[in-house]
C-alpha cells in the first residue's frame, strides 16, 4: 500500500513552474502557485507529506529559499501545516477553491471603489512632485549647489556627530533644538525685521507642512481661507486637505487686495500671503494694502500666514521688512525655509507664531512627525551663528543676480510674444504671453526637449492670461541661454498656430 509520503513525492517530481500566465512571475510566487493548484486540484492529498525543501529545490532547480519562501506562503494561507520535526503535511481542510490567495491581489478593475474621505477627494487636483535635477532650467525656486560650500558644511556635520553625549542621536525636541532656534531668531531679526524669540520659533520640515499645521491651530474645519490666484498649490492643497474652503482673490501689480478678497469671501478667518516676492507673479505687496490686511486680522480676528519663501534675495536695496514686522496685533505667524536657500534635502523650514500659540503649535508638530533630524539642526546653528548663512547668502545674491540678468537678456529673443513681470527679487520670474495659446501646451513642449518651463495657469484657480515662471537660480548663464532657445521654438510654433 502507497503511503501518503510516497503518493505526494511522485506528484510533486515533475512539477511544472512555467505555466502560462505565471512566466513573468518571481520564482517563489511560481512554485507557490503551482503547489497551491496541486493541491486543490487533489493531486497533493489532504494529509500528505511534502518534500523537505531541500530536495524540492533539487527537483525543480531553484533555490532552497525560493521553496522555504513558497512553503511559508502555504502555510500562512492554510494549504500546509509544519509539524515540529515531522516536516510539512497538506492541511486535512485547506481553504476553498474559490477564496483568492492573499498573496496575488485582485485587478483594480473588478474591486468595488473605495470610499475615500473629503481629505483625500480635496488632493485629487494635486499636480504631483517628480525629482528635479538641480541643474535643471527654468525650475522655479531651485537652487544652485555650485556655490554650497559643502566642505564647510561637512565639517559642521561631522563635528554633530562628535559631540559627546547622545542628544544628538535620541529623539529632540517637537520646536527644534534650542541653539537652532536661537539662531533663526537672530537671522531672522537682523535679515527680515522679525520681532520673535527662540521661544517662538518652530522647526519644521517644510512651508507645506508649517502652513498646515498652522491652519489646524487657527481654523475649524468649514472655514474659509484666502490664498493668492495664481498662487502656490502645495500651500492650497494643504488647506484643503484640513478641511478648510479656500477662495483664490486676484493678484494684481500690488499684490494681494483685503478689498477683492471681501467681495468674494467676507467670512474668511484666514489668508495666506507672499507679500515680499508674490509666488509665482513675482509682485510686491504694496504698503498700503499690508497695512489693510493687517487692519483686517485685528479686527476681524483673523490670522495671516506669511510664507516668506525666498526673501531673502532682493536685487536692488535691501531685503524689504516682512509683514510680521508690522504686525502690532500678533495676528501673524511668519514661515520661511532653508530649503530653497541651502539645498532642498536638508528639509529644514520654521515658523514664528505669536508667544501664545507656541506650546499649541508644538504640540501640533510633535503629532504630525515628532522632531526633524537633529545631526542637521545642530550643523545649520553652527553654519547660521559662525556666518557660513550670511556669506552664502551674499554669494548667491550675486550669482543669482546674474542668472536673472541672463534671462532678462535670453527673453528679448522672444520679441513682442511676451511681457516681462517684476523681477527685482526672488529666484525666479513670469512672462505672459501677448497672444491666446496654450500655455501648457508651450510648457509640454519645452519639457520633452529637457527644459522645465512652468505653465502660469497650472498655478491659477480661476481662468488667466497664459504666460510662464522661470526660474533662474538653478541655471549658469550659458544654460539659460541655451534653454530659452528651446523656449522660443515652443513659443514660435505656438504663435504660428494661433
Amino acid at each position: 500500500m502507497r503511503n501518503k509520503s510516497s503518493v505526494a513525492l511522485a506528484d510533486v517530481a515533475g512539477l511544472d513552474i512555467d505555466g502560462v500566465g505565471l512566466d513573468a512571475q518571481p520564482l517563489g510566487v511560481r512554485v507557490f502557485e503551482r503547489l497551491r493548484g496541486a493541491i486543490l486540484d487533489g493531486g497533493l492529498a489532504a494529509g500528505s507529506r511534502l518534500p523537505s525543501s531541500r530536495v524540492m529545490a533539487g527537483d525543480l532547480g531553484v533555490s532552497r529559499n525560493t521553496v522555504e519562501w513558497a512553503y511559508g506562503q502555504l502555510v500562512a494561507e492554510g494549504y500546509v501545516i509544519r509539524r515540529q520535526g515531522a516536516g510539512s503535511y497538506v492541511a486535512e481542510a485547506p481553504p476553498p477553491r474559490d477564496q483568492p490567495p492573499a498573496s496575488v491581489d485582485a485587478p483594480l478593475s473588478n474591486r468595488p471603489p473605495r470610499t475615500l474621505s473629503s481629505r483625500a477627494k480635496a488632493l485629487e487636483a494635486y499636480p504631483g512632485h517628480r525629482g528635479l535635477s538641480l541643474g535643471a532650467a527654468f525650475t522655479p525656486s531651485l537652487p544652485s549647489l555650485e556655490f554650497f560650500p559643502r566642505a564647510i558644511w561637512g565639517r559642521l556635520m561631522r563635528e554633530a556627530m562628535r559631540r559627546p553625549g547622545p542628544d544628538l542621536w535620541a529623539y529632540g525636541p517637537s520646536n527644534g533644538l534650542p541653539e537652532l532656534r536661537s539662531a533663526i531668531a537672530a537671522q531672522v531679526a537682523a535679515g527680515r525685521g522679525v520681532r520673535c524669540s527662540p521661544d517662538q520659533v518652530i522647526v519644521a520640515t517644510s512651508t507645506q507642512q508649517a502652513i498646515e499645521l498652522a491652519a489646524r491651530l487657527v481654523t475649524e474645519a468649514g472655514d474659509t481661507a484666502w490664498v493668492e490666484d495664481p498662487g502656490y498649490v502645495p500651500s492650497r492643497m494643504g488647506l484643503e486637505s484640513v478641511g478648510l474652503k479656500v477662495v483664490g482673490v486676484p493678484i494684481d501689480s500690488e499684490g494681494f487686495s483685503l478689498e477683492a478678497g471681501l467681495a468674494v469671501a467676507p467670512e474668511a478667518k484666514l489668508c495666506v500671503v507672499t507679500p515680499s516676492h508674490q509666488y509665482p507673479l513675482g509682485v510686491e505687496m504694496s504698503p498700503a494694502r499690508r497695512e489693510a490686511l493687517l487692519a483686517w486680522a485685528r479686527d476681524a480676528e483673523g490670522w495671516i500666514l506669511e510664507d516668506d519663501y525666498d526673501g531673502d534675495y532682493r536685487y536692488s536695496g535691501r531685503p524689504l521688512a516682512a509683514l510680521q514686522a508690522m504686525d502690532r496685533s500678533a495676528r501673524v505667524i511668519y514661515i520661511g525655509t532653508f530649503n530653497k536657500t541651502l539645498f532642498p534635502s536638508i528639509r529644514i523650514a520654521f515658523a514664528v507664531v505669536p508667544e501664545d500659540l507656541a506650546q499649541p503649535m508644538i504640540n501640533a508638530k510633535h503629532v504630525a512627525d515628532g522632531h526633524n533630524g537633529t545631526l542637521a539642526q545642530a550643523a545649520l546653528a553652527e553654519f547660521i551663528s559662525a556666518g557660513h548663512f550670511a556669506t552664502h547668502l551674499r554669494r548667491t545674491r550675486a550669482a543669482y543676480d546674474e542668472r536673472r540678468q541672463a534671462l532678462l537678456a535670453a527673453l528679448e529673443t522672444l520679441g513682442g510674444a511676451v511681457t516681462i513681470g517684476p523681477s527685482d527679487g526672488g529666484m525666479h520670474l513670469a512672462v505672459h504671453f501677448t497672444f491666446a495659446c496654450d500655455d501648457r501646451e508651450i510648457a509640454a513642449a519645452c519639457g520633452r526637449r529637457g527644459v522645465e518651463a512652468r505653465a502660469l495657469s497650472r498655478y491659477r484657480i480661476a481662468p488667466g492670461p497664459p504666460g510662464l515662471v522661470l526660474g533662474y537660480a538653478c541655471a549658469a548663464p550659458s544654460r539659460i541661454r541655451s534653454a530659452m532657445a528651446v523656449v522660443k521654438d515652443a513659443v514660435e510654433a505656438a504663435r504660428s498656430a494661433a
